[in-house]
């Protein structure tokens, strides 16, 4: 049993027997309730129950801001607000929901940095409406990615050095970097399970069946047994961790990160077979499977990490930690905190007045009266006040936006010239080695019927990653190279090694221009 102080008074509690995970996009549920997560057919009302859900990152910007220390309390949440609108440049005319926490390990003497997570009430309404007419109410919606920190807060992970996280999920798909268990960046990826298939089926050069291709990588993962499909998968997934690999280079720079010490891969229906191997050859980091023992019994044989992750973030909720909350769908407050509670109580209070004290009643109307007008003048000041601020700010942004399109023409023709200055001398001095040498050794890999999956080059030193079916070609290929160019290119290679699963033979040749 759970127990809140969130919106209580002092003669009224509400205790909680069911914490129930809801998968909005897949509508997928889950109770949990004496250490067991089990999954629900359908969602039932119940005032007793803490519901909780999650935004996939594709439905929020995640971004840091930082004000000064000098903010009072009462100020911060309009300064942030402020400062996200500036800094993220949001819609004005938009209302948008923002929610934040400070960054300890990044405040000075001067400012304070937040997390801020930014979303449209409009997707909060279309992905939640439907869950919310079924049970009135969620009491808290996470931002995905988020929720992972409850990993080192259970010390399933030990919180120390720089973690990342690539999870695929049908409809989206994230990467996550926690830095000694605290989250520090996390973005959307084009990668979704349904872009793969899409994808897939773009490479393959025909449609395949979805469901069967969803069994596939679950099931065989990225080493399937179906030749034609592997060829395909290998040269999708070497995308993918390329793009992933960029993102990463950028993350690391924005956030000063020397390196990322540990890489945890998975996906809603389960790891997939072969994507830590991907990931360990792309990203030169060491990976594992992003499915933990968070020590609850389940009844599926597996369920998405995020269910016991948001059931462990409401826990702490409800014992009065507070969370990055998208929520807008609130529990009723009690009833003498409800407007309507409210006025049966003050009509029943004035009743009892009228038929005893007849002078206080007109009084009090009388007060009533008063008052309201003066309120009514003195909210008509407030709104002409606040439309004269809104039309400064107005100007204001024009003035800015159009200062910035001017330094953004300036910035664009700066670089137009740079780039055309780099692809010429590129070109005169770089480009026409390169493109002979990689010509001449393209041609002489066709002949010998070696192929190559990758070339990288550094001061005229060209790696070739080589496969072929046969280990003689490649043998018969170097030989051949070194018979041809001798005195103008050198080669090593150090080993000639057979994947066991698909029968070919790889290896990584350096040649040297000399």
């Amino acid at each position: 049993m759970f127990k809140t102080s969130q919106d209580k008074t002092e003669n009224e509690s509400l205790a909680f027997h069911k914490i129930v995970s809801v998968n909005a996009y897949q509508n997928i549920y889950y109770q949990f309730q004496n250490n067991a997560l089990q999954k629900s057919e359908k969602l039932q009302y119940d005032k007793r129950n803490f519901v909780v859900s999650t935004l996939d990152s594709k439905d929020f910007i995640s971004s840091i801001v930082e004000i000064s220390v000098n903010i009072p309390p009462e100020d911060l949440q309009d300064a942030i607000e402020l400062k996200a609108y500036d800094d993220l440049g949001l819609d004005q005319a938009v209302e948008y929901i923002i929610r934040y926490i400070e960054i300890p390990g990044r405040k000075t003497d001067k400012i304070r940095s937040f997390h801020v997570f930014v979303a449209e009430p409009e997707v909060i309404h279309e992905v939640f409406d439907p869950i919310r007419q079924e049970i009135k109410y969620i009491d808290y919606i996470y931002p995905k990615p988020y929720l992972i920190q409850n990993i080192y807060d259970k010390e399933i992970l030990e919180a120390y050095g720089v973690h990342g996280y690539l999870y695929f999920q049908k409809e989206d798909a994230f990467l996550a970097l926690f830095k000694d268990g605290e989250y520090i960046y996390s973005k959307s990826l084009k990668y979704s399970l349904e872009n793969i298939y899409e994808r897939f089926c773009e490479l393959y050069g025909e449609r395949v069946d979805e469901t069967a291709f969803y069994d596939m990588v679950q099931n065989e993962g990225l080493k399937t047994s179906n030749f034609d499909y592997q060829d395909h998968l290998m040269k999708l997934f070497s995308e993918i961790f390329l793009y992933v690999n960029d993102i990463l280079i950028y993350a690391k720079r924005a956030f000063e990160i020397e390196k990322i010490d540990m890489f945890y891969t998975g996906s809603e229906t389960g790891p997939i077979l072969g994507l830590n191997e991907y990931a360990h050859t792309y990203l030169g980091i060491e990976a594992n499977d992003f499915d933990f023992d968070y020590e609850i019994e389940k009844g599926d044989w597996y369920v998405d990490q995020f269910h016991f992750l948001s059931v462990f973030e409401a826990i702490k909720n409800i014992e009065g930690e507070e969370s990055p909350n998208f929520t807008i769908f609130f529990r009723p407050p009690p009833f003498v905190a409800r407007r309507s509670g409210q006025f049966i109580i003050t009509t029943a209070a004035t009743i009892v007045l009228a038929l005893s004290l007849p002078v206080y009643n007109y009084t009090y109307d009388t007060y009533v009266k008063i008052t309201n007008d003066r309120l009514k003048k003195e909210e008509k000041e407030l709104n002409k006040l606040s439309t004269s601020i809104k039309n400064e700010i107005a100007s204001l942004q024009r003035q800015k936006n159009d200062i910035l399109a001017k330094i953004k023409n300036e910035s664009d023709l700066f670089e137009t010239k740079k780039k055309i200055l780099s692809a010429i001398y590129d070109k005169k001095v770089n480009y026409p080695m390169k493109a002979k040498t990689i010509v001449g050794l393209g041609n002489n890999m066709t002949k010998f019927g070696v192929r190559v999956v990758k070339i990288t080059d550094e001061d005229n030193l060209f790696t070739l990653t080589l496969y072929s079916r046969s280990e003689k070609r490649i043998t018969q290929f170097i030989k051949f190279l070194t018979d041809t160019y001798e005195n103008k290119i050198h080669t090593d290679i150090e080993k000639i090694y057979k994947d066991e699963d698909t029968g070919i033979y790889h290896g990584d040749l350096k040649v040297t221009v000399l």
